[in-house]
Formats: structure tokens, sequence, C-alpha cells
């Protein structure tokens, strides 16, 4: 499948997901990411501010600023590229034309400083530790270089065991995937 249609079928079955199953999966999300020796030992966290089919990213915001951490969100710029700019509550943000929120001012942080990158896309397969994002390029053109962890969040139906979709060689491999446990195979 081109990667292309697949981004269509995620965003549907994305869509498609109930308030309950959000709800539940983004706990187990945010029991096994802030369980994580990677989170655990970041001080400076990388994070998108969620669109509404994406994992919530705004409780682990308020974690990692409780947990003291540095919290940086991307600010896209010309040429593809982007810079990562420190978030906090007082920060102002603008929506882009992509439907994204990002900050209006501030000093970009330098790429080595940022422990923790929490990768956004549509899907993961764990076999290979793919991903593929939204069709911009923005973050593997910046994590090409980038030699802190790379980690995924996930709902189930962002997780694949293998990706069902071409890999690029230019497609940055991810180090870690956190993957929601479902709830309806739990023993609690």
């Amino acid at each position: 499948m081109d990667k292309k249609t697949f981004r269509q079928q995620q965003i549907q079955r994305l869509s498609r997901m109930t308030a309950e199953e959000r709800v539940a999966q983004n706990l187990s999300i945010q029991q096994q990411l802030f369980a994580s020796a990677a989170w655990q030992r970041a001080q400076v966290v990388a994070i998108t501010i969620s669109s509404g089919i994406e994992v919530d990213t705004r409780p682990l915001v308020k974690r990692a600023w409780a947990d003291g951490k540095t919290v940086v969100i991307p600010k896209t710029l010309p040429h593809r590229q982007m810079a990562f700019y420190p978030y906090t509550d007082a920060s102002q943000l603008v929506r882009t034309k992509f439907g994204i929120l990002e900050p209006t001012s501030g000093t970009p942080v330098e790429k080595k400083q940022i422990d923790l990158i929490l990768v956004p896309g549509l899907g993961y397969a764990r076999q290979e530790m793919a991903r593929i994002g939204f069709g911009g390029g923005y973050y593997d053109r910046y994590l090409a270089d980038y030699a802190g962890v790379k980690l995924t969040v996930a709902y189930t139906q962002m997780a694949f065991e293998h990706a069902e979709w071409p890999v690029a060689k230019y497609d940055v491999l991810l180090d870690q995937l956190i993957v929601a446990k479902d709830g309806s195979h739990e023993d609690n």
C-alpha cells in the first residue's frame, strides 16, 4: 500500500475511536511512559501539542513540568526544517496551516540538549521500528543526526507488527515504541 493511501486509512481508523477508548489508552500510555527509563532520565523532552486523533500529549506536558523537566515543542521553518522552542504555560502559540500549534517566539534549543523526542505519527511497526508520519518529512530531516532517544507513544490502532507502508532509506527508525495496552485483555 502506498503511503498516501495508508495515511488516509489511518486517519479514518483513528477518527472512529470512541472517547472511552481514547481515555483508557491514554492512561495506559501515560503509565508506561512515566515508568520508562527514557522518561525518568530525560531533563529536556520534545513533545508536539497533539491534534484530536493523536495520543493526548497535554497530560505528558503537565507531568513533565511537574517533574521539573524542560518541555520543548516544534516550530516549522522554511525548506521543511524545524526547531524546538521552550514551552511553558505562558507561551504564546499560533495554529499553522497544518493545524499544529507552534510557539510564536523564543530561542530554539540546540538539538544536542534534547534528551528525549516523542515522535508523532500515524502508524508504527514493531519489528522494523519504522513510523509513518503526516507526510511533510520534517521529523525525518530533524532526526537524521539526532543522538538522543527517539520514542513514540501509540494507540493500539497505530501499532502494526510490520510496516504496511513502504519504508524509505531516509525514514529514521525509532529507538522505543510504547503502545497502549488493550484494556479488554488485561486481568485487572
